[in-house]
């Protein structure tokens, strides 16, 4: 291999660059490799010195073997390097203070190439090695440094999983399916990513807006309007989400204990996204997937992005983020986030206000121990749009303006959401890690608002109402994920273990519920083709009162879990998993008296006034469950970018409130997930692409028997049977690429195909989808193109992309309902209505001020396709997609 070493001054820059040699010299990138291990030498105290102090870099943006010499020259680095690994790449530059180590990372970002130090002033630059499962971009190490502690990631953070700076679409690794940081390729289950760049060029601003791009994930508006959105996928909701990896979050209880996921996404580096069964890591629950979100953490240089946007509807948001060291020699970092956003929507009346401020503490306590404290706040002030849009009685479409909100001006949704968060990691030698990770999550809301429900009818035009509701209470989740993962030789082969145990904690006590006194006479008629918002008779309710109450909700989780994956032959690989779980829940839930002539205890049959309890319903189970079989998959490397993979995971869903005729709890709902397919890595990890088949059956569901009964008051109901031919089976391919296709041009592109039914003669739905308001077929696609060059086109960036899907429908009964008594008036009619299958054509267009600052264009629904994103009955909770928009945004770093 030929190499050339360079002792660079600025006069040798200045000779190079009239000679026209910039080939020669270079150096590398993104992140050296978990697990390289490099020869000491005696300096490594002075290299470790020398890495750390802090400079001033003005590096322009061009060829890689220029800006690197101009590096050298202000660093005063001596460069080691085969002048053919820089040939054809490029930089995005590097202006501001940074580390030595922090600036070559930054400034060799996406290049495919590794750095480490052979002396205090000697860089090696080299191929990013390939490592087998331990593969990634991010640590960087320092030859003769007994510590195996990874100094920096991509960008200058920890995080080895990080995206930001990478200017990637893809990660070289992910730790959602593993606890452990393993390439895509290695990752024997369905897992995708959205990294940092792509939530910057998308605009990705909301959690919401995240999942809407995310692979093989639909999004249903929820019945409390767009800010309680649900996700799907395979054919069942996503109920758990995991912070930075931690013991998982509930976010589909949001009317219970559960947290509405209100996140803004300026606080996250990237999106990790499984689907599919994950029973090992995150408990009991659907098989639809997890989503893992990761913080960004402090970086080990300074750098300051602020950001200000202004969009259709009177959209305004405006970001501040600035990190780096706060002192200690550089072992104390921070970060601190600032989110303003105030915004109206495309439809009348609605609006929307969000404040958030984050701030975390980084400290090196030891060479290798980590240690991070930090909270968020966010304040959010909503006028909200709940229900949605009715239709006509047999289903028919009301043909309504896109701007139609059947919603009123006193309408208020308010979340007040506080996390406190902290994480230590401990390196036990060059092979073992120790990972501490605890979130507590507390979320206070408050809604009250009108909602208009009611199928219109196609004569009269009359049939919808409006009803009042408010709802007051907290929800508080408290996660605590402890792990040891590391690696040992067996066999004359590197063998990887994780094992750990985890708890969360969900309380929703206090939640309140109330509605108009006397509610069956408060409904009032709502004319939708002729709809006031700001009319006399649909004025708030001046007297609402309680009608139930939980003084007890509470649900806990916990569990201990391992994993080992061995290697007998270098090719092969085997994965097995083991968890036991835990699960208690308890709720009381009490009706209050709703109306003003009082009502009649159940129990006892005394009167009881107005707000008063005149009913108590106790719930509560306990159980535990050892997995087995085990987890288990196998994958097999084809090649040094090929790898094939067949997974297995089971399916626990509790069902322990119910009682069979022996009067024990009837056994779980359980399942496979059973998985195949083929994954594809190439250059040098920066382009993925994957290809996989899936099975998911669920069966052992209770059946009512008889009449129900509560023999322990409610604690209870019996009586139940399970051996029934009751099944839901859901069937599919996934198909992703993500990644640099060639230099400057990447790609986000996926395919969904899914089926799913229930089956079996007891049921109700036999033969039907699970959720027909599911697209069978999902394709979504975004990429952009950095031109390449020197003059106005290295400033140019350009972006596009598509999300289409198959056609959904809903089928259901309505009748005309009497607006005094709620009852139907005449025989209830059966419809059935479809979304047709569409596709929503976005673009982006970015242009570099200078070094620091970039203006942005993005148009959302390019073409203004009408079209409706949510379908769900002929009564309420039809929603329309989002009609052309503009968002112009100023990003600036320093």
């Amino acid at each position: 291999m030929r190499r050339t070493a360079l002792n660079v001054s600025l006069a040798s820059v200045l000779e190079q660059m009239v000679q026209g040699c910039a080939k020669g010299a270079l150096v590398a990138v993104a992140a050296g490799a978990f697990a390289l291990s490099v020869a000491p030498v005696a300096s490594a105290q002075e290299a470790r010195a020398q890495q750390g102090q802090t400079r001033d870099f003005d590096v322009p943006a061009g060829p890689l073997s220029a800006a690197l010499l101009r590096f050298g020259a202000q660093s005063g680095l001596q460069f080691n390097v085969d002048s053919r690994l820089t040939d054809g790449k490029r930089t995005e530059g590097l202006r501001g203070t940074y580390s030595i180590e922090g600036g070559l990372t930054q400034l060799l970002a996406g290049s495919g190439l590794t750095f480490r130090f052979a002396g205090p002033r000697t860089v090696v630059i080299e191929v990013l090695p390939d490592a087998g499962s331990t593969r990634m971009l991010g640590p960087l190490r320092i030859e003769g440094d007994g510590s195996s502690r990874a100094v920096a990631g991509i960008n200058g953070s920890t995080d080895v999983t990080a995206t930001e700076g990478s200017g990637s679409y893809t990660s070289d690794v992910l730790s959602i399916a593993s606890k452990m940081p393993l390439s895509i390729k290695e990752t024997p289950q369905s897992v995708s990513v959205v990294t940092h760049e792509r939530i910057v060029e998308q605009n990705l601003t909301d959690f919401s807006a995240l999942m809407a791009q995310s692979t093989g994930v639909s999004t249903i508006t929820g019945s409390n309007g767009p800010l309680e959105a649900e996700f799907y996928s395979r054919g069942f909701r996503i109920q758990r989400l995991q912070i930075d990896g931690g013991a998982p979050l509930d976010i589909a209880s949001t009317t219970k204990w559960g947290m509405v996921p209100q996140l803004d996404m300026a606080l996250y580096d990237h999106a990790e996204i499984l689907r599919g069964a994950d029973g090992l890591f995150n408990g009991y629950g659907d098989p639809g997937g997890v989503i893992s979100l990761t913080r960004k953490r402090p970086l080990d240089h300074r750098q300051v992005v602020a950001e200000v946007q202004a969009g259709s509807w009177s959209n305004y948001r405006a970001t501040l983020d600035a990190t780096g060291p706060l002192g200690l020699d550089g072992r104390l970092r921070g970060r601190g986030i600032l989110v303003w956003q105030d915004q109206d929507y495309f439809y009348d009346v609605a609006h929307n206000e969000k404040k958030v401020a984050n701030g975390v503490l980084e400290y090196d306590l030891t060479s290798s121990t980590v240690v991070s404290l930090g909270v968020s706040r966010t304040w959010q002030d909503a006028l909200p749009f709940a229900g949605g849009l009715p239709r006509y009685i047999d289903g028919s479409d009301l043909r309504l303006s896109r701007d139609t909100c059947l919603c009123f001006p006193w309408n208020s949704y308010d979340f007040d959401t506080t996390e406190f968060y902290g994480m230590v990691e401990q390196e036990l030698g060059p092979n073992w890690n120790l990972k501490l990770n605890v979130t507590r999550t507390k979320q206070e809301r408050t809604w009250h608002y009108g909602m208009v429900q009611g199928a219109v009818d196609l004569v009269t035009g009359e049939g919808p109402l409006q009803q009042q509701l408010k709802e007051d209470g907290a929800s508080t989740q408290t996660a605590a994920d402890f792990t040891l993962s590391g690696s040992f030789e067996l066999f004359g082969h590197e063998q990887l273990l994780v094992v750990g145990a985890n708890y969360m904690e969900a309380d929703g006590a206090g939640l309140t519920r109330y509605i108009p006194v006397d509610y069956e006479s408060s409904d009032t008629p709502v004319n939708v083709f002729g709809f006031d918002p700001s009319d006399p008779a649909y004025a708030a309710a001046g007297n609402l009162t309680p009608y139930q109450r939980y003084p007890t909700y509470r649900s806990r989780q916990s569990g201990a879990y391992a994993n080992l994956r061995l290697t007998f032959w270098e090719p092969l690989h085997l994965n097995i998993g083991l968890r036991y779980s835990t699960m208690k829940q308890q709720e009381v839930l009490q009706s209050l008296c709703e109306f003003s002539t009082g009502c009649l205890d159940w129990t006892t049959f005394e009167p009881r006034e107005l707000g008063q309890v005149y009913d108590t319903y106790p719930f509560g189970y306990s159980t535990n469950n050892f997995s087995w079989p085990p987890t288990f998959s196998l994958v097999y490397d084809v090649a040094d970018d090929v790898s094939v993979y067949a997974s297995y995971s089971d399916i626990y869903v509790e069902q322990s409130l119910m009682l069979g005729h022996d009067g024990k709890a009837v056994d779980p709902v359980t399942g496979s997930n059973i998985e195949a397919g083929i994954k594809w890595a190439a250059r040098d990890g920066r382009l993925n692409a994957t290809l996989s088949a899936y099975r998911i059956e669920q069966e052992g569901f209770a059946y009512l028997d008889g009449d129900l009964t509560s023999p322990d008051g409610g604690t209870h109901f019996c009586c139940y049977v399970t051996d029934t031919d009751l099944q839901r089976v859901s069937r599919g391919v996934d198909v992703e690429v993500t990644g640099e296709i060639l230099p400057g041009w990447q790609v986000a592109a996926s395919y969904t195909r899914n089926s799913n039914e229930e089956t079996g003669e007891l049921s109700f739905s036999n033969g039907l989808p699970l959720q027909s308001r599911l697209p069978k077929h999902l394709f979504k696609l975004w990429t952009s193109y950095q031109f390449q060059g020197d003059g106005w086109q290295s400033r140019l960036n350009i972006g596009g992309g598509i999300n289409g899907q198959s056609r959904s429908y809903y089928a259901g009964l309505a009748c005309p309902v009497d607006p005094i008594t709620g009852e139907c008036t005449s025989a209830a009619t059966a419809f059935e209505f479809e979304q047709g299958s569409y596709a929503v054509v976005s673009a982006r267009a970015g242009w570099k001020l200078d070094d620091r600052w970039t203006l942005a264009l993005n148009i959302n629904n390019l073409l203004d396709r009408t079209y409706y994103q949510t379908v769900t009955n002929s009564s309420s909770g039809n929603w329309y997609g989002e009609p052309r928009s503009y968002t112009l945004s100023l990003r600036g770093q320093f």
